[in-house]
């Protein structure tokens, strides 16, 4: 079962706790060009069957995982509009002001949904997967419940062997202040996406997004444990899996496991084998996180495109 922390029970956690313990978690550095440090992060070539070195075969991946073993698929969603609309502004106006709107002229980046481009990419990987000889089926699928998570797994998996996904609130992208981080409520995703199933104890609200917090680099880690715990624990027998998740919460992963950062482009998938160990670790959790002041330090007198000013907030 899922360990949520809402914003309300981290602040009194911070109050009695540090760290929590949780499962230690490793990755294999064998199979793959992108797990493996003796190859340049420059030099791997992941759009050739996912990077899976060619001295190997999917059949010698799966077959030689142990037990404590799982092969991810760790997928970034398409383009969302939240990607392209911050180029339209200085970086000071959209920290400051436009991050937190829900858009402008009616581009909606608040919950982004995908743009053309996102939905090309996703298709494109629909294909690759399609096209690769003797591609791993996955056996579980989860998801994130942000919008774009959402239309990437659609299309990511229409026309392909899959089982119906499951909704992971710990899957979602780092959160707090910006809009794009903002989940919809429970019974709107249900509608958007109504053969989706929730996993136990997803609330109505989204009672983690907080427009005054950005979450740590700590709990991101930490809610990387739990997601993982979670899988392991839930899948026992399952030995491959998907995830349709974002760049902050991906990279949180691969820096639980012990995998070396590896860039994500959106639209883009990393296979990793992790291995969760039989021992625990301690996850700090007393970094402060993130406040409106430290996206914003120095406000603007003016932000452009608008008539408001940050100093008094008017209109």
């Amino acid at each position: 079962m899922q360990q949520f922390l809402t914003l309300g029970a981290l602040w009194t956690l911070f109050n009695v706790a540090t760290t929590i313990s949780l499962p230690k978690y490793s990755s294999s550095q064998t199979y793959f060009a992108q797990s493996d440090p003796n190859i340049p992060v420059s030099q791997v070539d992941d759009t050739n069957n996912f990077g899976l070195k060619s001295q190997y075969s999917w059949d010698d991946v799966v077959s030689n995982l142990a037990s404590n073993e799982k092969l991810f698929f760790l997928q970034r969603h398409g383009q969302g509009w939240h990607n392209v609309a911050p180029s339209n502004f200085s970086r000071v106006d959209w920290n400051c002001y436009w991050a937190e709107q829900s858009g402008r002229d009616g581009v909606v980046w608040e919950d982004a949904e995908l743009t053309p481009k996102g939905v090309q990419q996703i298709q494109n990987l629909h294909q690759r997967i399609k096209d690769t000889p003797d591609f791993p089926q996955p056996e579980k699928f989860f998801v994130s419940p942000l919008r774009r998570t959402l239309q990437t797994w659609n299309i990511t998996w229409n026309g392909l062997p899959h089982k119906t996904p499951l909704i992971k609130e710990f899957a979602r992208e780092i959160y707090g202040i910006d809009s794009e981080s903002k989940r919809h409520n429970k019974t709107f995703i249900h509608n958007y996406v109504p053969s989706f199933e929730f996993e136990s104890g997803f609330t109505e609200q989204d009672e983690n997004w907080s427009p005054d917090k950005s979450e740590s680099d700590q709990h991101c880690d930490y809610r990387a444990a739990v997601l993982l715990q979670d899988i392991f624990n839930d899948s026992p027998d399952e030995k491959v899996i998907s995830i349709v998740l974002h760049s902050g919460i991906i990279y949180c992963l691969l820096d639980v496991v012990g995998h070396r950062y590896f860039p994500m482009a959106t639209g883009g998938a990393i296979p990793v084998v992790i291995a969760i160990e039989n021992y625990n670790t301690d996850y700090p959790l007393n970094d402060a996180w993130d406040t409106f002041k430290d996206w914003c330090p120095n406000p603007p007198a003016l932000i452009s495109g608008t008539a408001t000013s940050t100093a008094t907030g008017s209109a």
